[in-house]
């Protein structure tokens, strides 16, 4: 396996991850990106900006991640709690994995890259949020030593839990 930047021509396979996400989440009870969001517009967007990538197999794309060093809007308040501090830091969206890899360690690889191009970047600190019902992703990154530090609201006013993980 390996990642590496998305590319446009990566674009249906990356909404076929999606959609099977999408998918798993509401067979869950769990109502995040029930909304058609992410679509493909903005899944586009992210490849231009060049913060998406891909974990592949075999020239498959298996999962697929936002990775960016830089500002969340969304970030700047932060209710019931606090960042763990005000360093820069990267943030981590929209990571999603096929069904046909879930529980093979995939979501593990991704969240390591996003580490380590914090590190190259001269960054120690992750930021990331989820549903408060997406209790399979909130296990995830409590595992991987993140931090639920309180609560944001996206631009559609929904609530997320957020965590952090300083390094």
């Amino acid at each position: 396996m390996e990642i590496r930047k998305s590319r446009m021509e990566d674009i249906e396979r990356i909404m076929c991850v999606i959609h099977e996400a999408q998918e798993s989440m509401r067979a869950n009870g769990i109502p995040q990106w029930q909304d058609g969001y992410p679509n493909e517009e903005v899944i586009s967007q992210d490849i231009k900006t060049g913060n998406s990538y891909v974990l592949v197999e075999d020239e498959n794309v298996i999962g697929t991640a936002y990775i960016v060093a830089g500002h969340e809007p969304n970030y700047d308040y932060i209710e019931e709690g606090k960042w763990l501090n005000d360093h820069p830091y990267v943030v981590v969206h929209r990571i999603a994995i096929s069904k046909n890899y879930k529980g093979k360690d995939c979501s593990h690889q991704l969240m390591a890259f996003a580490e380590s191009l914090a590190t190259n970047s001269q960054l120690h600190d992750i930021r990331i949020d989820t549903h408060h019902q997406n209790l399979p992703m909130r296990k995830f990154l409590s595992k991987l030593g993140y931090h639920a530090c309180g609560t944001v609201y996206l631009n559609n006013g929904d609530k997320r839990i957020a965590y952090q993980k300083s390094f």
